[in-house]
């Protein structure tokens, strides 16, 4: 005891100088310390400090200037802020960067990436260009297209079949893709497939002579995308992928969430092995989940992994894709005026393919998270499964709490007894603002009050006690997070109109959303989402004051300095 004493009393009259020469084991100065600032901390008193000390990746010390300035040394990285603002960095909790980039960066840096993209206004046309397509192949070659505009391309997989593609493609295998699970495969595409699988086990279409058309829908379409045609290698998608990673956390995005499939997992499981990962991605897998015809023996046999992974990427749930349509195909109780017609049908069920794949996951004690869910209805039946399937599999009520289950998008949705059912089970909803800036669609096809009461219904979720996160879920309005923050509070969208002004928040719910509730999403609030001592030091300086600029200049705040585990990874400040 005396030794120890000892010890700590001559470490206590250590110099800096000798301090600093010591062994790293016996006493270590902090990394990183940034000071002469606002730290917004989002802790639960939500503090606002002067200065913030980062030690291997973690939060060594939040406090007053003087305080966290002594634990800096001579190699210490001193930043002055010079009186601004730090925030968490901000979690997304649903947005699919890995499909931005393909759009964004692969035509320049790899176009083979890439479906080969046909335009064409009529149908003789989308041949013509189909054709000029395969010639660009050698022979054996897989061709995957995606053909334009949407109404040509519905009434050309309608009209054609197999033989039409076997003619532009008579020695390729030829995908052609209207959307990911609306597609068309010539004879030597299904090759492949029936050399994989009983053709008696497909849906496939046929015509009166009971002949293939080649026609396929979402299960098959599947198949194709993750069995059969050849995948990019992850070397040659992670520099695409690291481009887009880079944009999203200079905008002061640290982490963030999307559903995968085995191609995008792949790929980022590389470039975490590589130490390529800029900011932090909470997965979840739809690869073995999403239209497989064999999801649920794949659930019994794969487990559950729920939670598994690293710092820089990890498991969070399993996705079914989406319980819906795009707008405004959404699956929903409302009865709209003549200008939609109403879909009586979702593309989840409790028994069709996607139904019983989110049904044995649930059974199987696995969460629900990073499926998409537009309209009522599909959140109906979405409730549905998780309580059946949670009840079959003899779930306690507070175990069912236990799994965190999610429910993406708060786009004609949730109504105010489905907000009460959730709030039970503890299933929380993430909200993209981008919909508040098409509510004008939905007045014009549902009625005003529709608009007014159905999108985006934040407060109305917190009045009544629910849990609710922030996600960007576009590429298309910019990578601007603060824009949509700044649009929850003003519920205004491009034109200036408000919608919904009774479901508008404050400025620090805004911020809570997409850092310390985000948190628990991505099954990381004991580490993420407030900048507190032990937690990972993910954080934005930003040029403005959040907490203080009118709500209209919300949208305008911008990062000039982002830090993930207190390495700068983007710096607008450097002279």
């Amino acid at each position: 005891m005396k030794w120890i004493l000892l010890i700590l009393s001559s470490l206590a009259l250590a110099t800096p100088a000798e301090a600093q020469s010591l062994p790293a084991e016996v006493v270590r100065y902090a990394e990183t310390v940034l000071h002469n600032g606002k730290i917004i901390t989002v802790d639960e008193q939500f503090s606002i400090a002067e200065a913030i000390a980062v030690r291997d990746g973690k939060i060594l010390r939040v406090g007053r200037d003087a305080d966290v300035l002594s634990l800096a040394g001579p190699s210490t990285r001193r930043i002055n802020l010079q009186g601004r603002t730090v925030i968490p960095g901000l979690i997304d909790t649903h947005s699919h960067l890995h499909e931005y980039a393909l759009d964004r960066h692969a035509p320049q840096m790899n176009p083979n990436l890439l479906e080969i993209k046909i335009e064409g206004r009529t149908e003789e046309e989308m041949l013509e260009r189909l054709a000029e397509a395969v010639k660009t192949k050698k022979p054996g070659e897989w061709v995957i297209t995606r053909i334009r505009p949407r109404n040509v391309a519905d009434s050309f997989v309608i009209n054609r079949t197999r033989a039409d593609l076997d003619k532009v493609a008579p020695s390729h295998p030829l995908m052609v893709h209207v959307t990911d699970t609306k597609a068309m495969a010539n004879s030597r595409a299904l090759e492949y497939l029936f050399k994989r699988y009983d053709p008696k086990v497909l849906d496939l279409t046929k015509n009166n002579q009971g002949e293939f058309t080649g026609r396929i829908g979402a299960g098959v379409s599947l198949i194709f995308y993750e069995e059969i045609i050849p995948k990019p290698k992850p070397e040659d998608l992670a520099p695409v992928y690291l481009k887009e990673l880079e944009m999203w956390g200079a905008a002061g995005i640290t982490t963030w969430s999307s559903s995968l499939g085995s191609e995008a997992i792949s790929a980022f499981n590389y470039m975490d092995q590589k130490g390529m990962m800029p900011i932090r991605l909470a997965y979840t897998n739809e690869a073995g989940y999403r239209d497989n015809i064999y999801s649920e023996s794949f659930v019994n046999r794969f487990g559950n992994l729920i939670g598994h992974g690293t710092e820089r990427f990890w498991l969070i749930g399993i996705s079914s894709g989406s319980t819906d349509s795009s707008y405004p195909g959404v699956c929903t109780t409302l009865s709209p005026d003549a200008k939609v017609k109403a879909r009586e049908d979702c593309r989840l069920t409790i028994d069709n393919v996607r139904g019983r794949a989110a049904y044995a996951a649930v059974k199987a004690g696995v969460r629900i998270a990073g499926t998409h869910s537009a309209g009522d209805k599909a959140t109906d039946v979405m409730l549905d499964i998780i309580e059946k399937a949670s009840a079959e599999a003899g779930l306690s009520l507070e175990q069912i709490r236990g799994k965190n289950h999610v429910i993406d998008h708060c786009t004609m949705n949730p109504r105010p007894d489905q907000i009460e059912r959730a709030k039970k089970l503890n299933i929380m909803w993430s909200c993209a603002p981008k919909y508040l800036l098409r509510a004008e669609r939905v007045m014009r096809d549902y009625g005003e009050e529709a608009a007014h009461r159905w999108v985006l219904p934040i407060q109305g979720i917190l009045d009544a006690g629910g849990r609710v996160t922030w996600e960007q879920d576009d590429a298309d309005l910019g990578i601007k997070p603060f824009f949509g923050l700044g649009t929850l509070v003003t519920r205004k969208d491009e034109n200036d109109r408000v919608w919904g002004a009774r479901h508008a928040i404050d400025r620090r719910t805004a911020l809570l959303m997409a850092t310390r509730w985000a948190s628990q999403y991505v099954l990381r609030d004991q580490v993420l989402g407030s900048l507190e001592a032990g937690k990972w030091g993910d954080m934005v300086v930003l040029d403005k004051d959040y907490l203080n600029v009118p709500d209209d200049e919300i949208a305008k705040i911008q990062s000039v300095m982002t830090l993930v585990g207190g390495k700068v990874i983007y710096d607008a400040l450097k002279p």
